[in-house]
Parts: C-alpha cells; structure tokens; sequence
C-alpha cells in the first residue's frame, strides 16, 4: 500500500500496479480546476482526520450525467481524482457525513434513473466517466457508520475494482447544508483480481478500518 498525507497540494506521489512512480490529481467538478485543500483538519468525539481536507459541503448544481442518466443535484461541489497510471483500489477520509441535512429529496428523474431512494444525505461516486452510483444514503446520524461506532462522523472510503483498473473517481455528496469534508490520507493498493467476490455491478459492502467508520465503494465490470 501507498499513502500520501493530504498537505495543501492538489497532486499527490503513489506507487502504481508496476511499481512505477506516478501522481494522483485532484480538480473540482464545478470547473476542472485544480483543487487546493480549503477544508482544514477535522475531529469529531475525539477522532481526527489524519491531513488536510477539501471542502465539498453539497450546494445546489446538476452535472454528472452519463450513459444517458440525467444530472445529479450536487454534482459540482465534488472532486475528481485522475491517476496518471491505473489503480484498482483507493481510498480517503471524510468528515462530517450524516450529521443533517438527511431529509432532502431527489428528483423523480434521478430516482427512476439510479434506482435510488427519494430521500436522505447521499455519497456518489462515479469510476471513469460512467454514470454515478450511491453506494450510501445516510436518513439518521446511525447510518454513518463511525457515527455508529464511537459517535464520531469520521470515516474512511475505499473504491476497488477486483476485475480491472480505473483512472478516475468522482466522488460528491447531496446532502445540502452538510459541512462535509475529504481528505486525510489518500491511501493506494493493489487488490488481486476476483477477490473481492461474485458482486452485482456496482455494489456496496462494510468496511472497518483506520480506527475510522468505514464505508467501501466496490465496482465489477459485466462481463462481457
């Protein structure tokens, strides 16, 4: 595994699937500009992020649209994470998910689209450019799960894919009024192909790790 501490830079040093040397770069989704951490640390109950973070509180702004989907409201207040060489699985900190905001509602178009519920605070990520997927939804402070563990609204997130590789992520939230938060420590890894099981694509699953909550974005491609 690779780390690399969010400091105040938009790009960032791993070590990819060969062992090469590459760089991760981080822009906003409202213009493609780079983004500079403005979110400063963050502790709740005692926890704290271990960097610096971006600010991405949800604000109003559709984008994101893709395979045909219509635009998600939220889009443009979040990151995009490049990678000059692929990765099959990476991970960050956020903070301060689930605190409010649970009771927003999605449009009827985006719900029928995505398969996603009416309402409550949203994590979307989307791999590569392809249509975004809420992996979670938070309707209560105890759908965080660090929340849930030690009353603490830090967590750790992690996308793998187990069939492949990406070269970007974008990752926004759409619950409005939440000040969120992501950073930390961007973590690197290889995982080995097929290991993380027979999942649905995209699929979700728990993740504890990091003395953080822990919430894991999975992607396995179809077959073809």
């Amino acid at each position: 595994m690779t780390t690399a501490q969010v400091t105040a830079a938009s790009s960032y040093a791993y070590t990819d699937l060969g062992g090469n040397p590459a760089t991760v770069t981080v822009t906003r989704t409202s213009n493609g500009a780079a983004a500079t951490p403005n979110g400063g640390a963050y502790s709740s109950n005692g926890q704290s992020l271990s960097g610096n973070t971006w600010n991405i509180n949800p604000t109003a702004g559709l984008g994101g649209g893709a395979a045909g989907k219509p635009d998600i409201n939220g889009y443009t207040s979040g990151l995009t994470f490049t990678f000059s060489s692929p990765v099959n699985a990476f991970g960050f900190e956020i903070g301060d998910w689930g605190t409010c905001c649970t009771t927003n509602t999605r449009s009827a178009a985006v719900q029928a689209a995505y398969g996603v519920a009416a309402t409550g605070s949203g994590l979307w990520i989307a791999f590569d450019g392809g249509a975004a997927t809420l992996p979670a939804n938070a309707l209560s402070a105890n759908d965080n799960p660090g929340y849930a563990a030690a009353q603490s609204y830090t967590n750790f997130i992690g996308a793998i894919d187990s069939s492949g590789t990406f070269s970007k992520i974008t990752f926004f939230g759409d619950g409005f009024g939440e000040f969120l938060v992501a950073g930390g420590t961007l973590r690197f890894a290889s995982v080995a192909i097929g290991s993380v099981g027979n999942l649905p694509e995209p699929a979700s699953l728990a993740l504890v790790g990091l003395a953080l909550g822990g919430v894991a974005f999975a992607r396995r491609r179809k077959s073809s």
